[in-house]
């Protein structure tokens, strides 16, 4: 059973979802920090069992994840006109990925890049905290009372 706040009709999400939900979009964002100062940088990215990774080159990016590893990531689905969508928040540490037998492994999952030049480091979030939430629609709102009920 699932829980919608009826204050705003978000729906909390279990971890379960949480990971369902990552396996259904390509593109996350991973927090990182640069010059003592916060950047966001979309990723494409894969699940890994209970973390992601994704491919990376050298650059101020994977500098800042060596020298500040505790980072969050991100990844939603959004309809804008229904007003609907979800989003998976991920806090945890971001690891480079050196064992040659993890990085052949993580090969073998499919992941297509979106930009081009060779990114030839996997780094890894291990979660410390995994939350999602839900919206649901406006007419759902509108017809409804919030109540808990089954959600798939």
């Amino acid at each position: 059973m699932a829980t919608i706040d009826g204050r705003t009709w978000m729906e909390h999400l279990s971890d379960e979802t949480c990971w369902e939900l990552l396996e259904t979009t390509p593109v996350g964002r991973i927090a990182v920090m640069v010059d003592g100062a916060p950047e966001v940088y979309p990723v494409n990215f894969v699940v890994d069992g209970r973390s992601v990774a994704f491919r990376t080159a050298p650059g101020s990016k994977l500098r800042g994840l060596e020298r500040f590893p505790t980072t969050s990531f991100e990844a939603d689905v959004i309809d804008p006109d229904l007003h609907t969508g979800w989003s998976v928040m991920i806090k945890g540490r971001a690891v480079d990925v050196t064992r040659p037998d993890e990085r052949t492994r993580l090969a073998t999952i499919p992941l297509t890049l979106w930009t081009a030049g060779v990114k030839d480091h996997w780094v890894r979030v291990r979660p410390t905290e995994v939350t999602g939430r839900r919206i649901h629609s406006i007419a759902a709102r509108d017809s409804d009372e919030p109540h808990e009920e089954t959600l798939e």
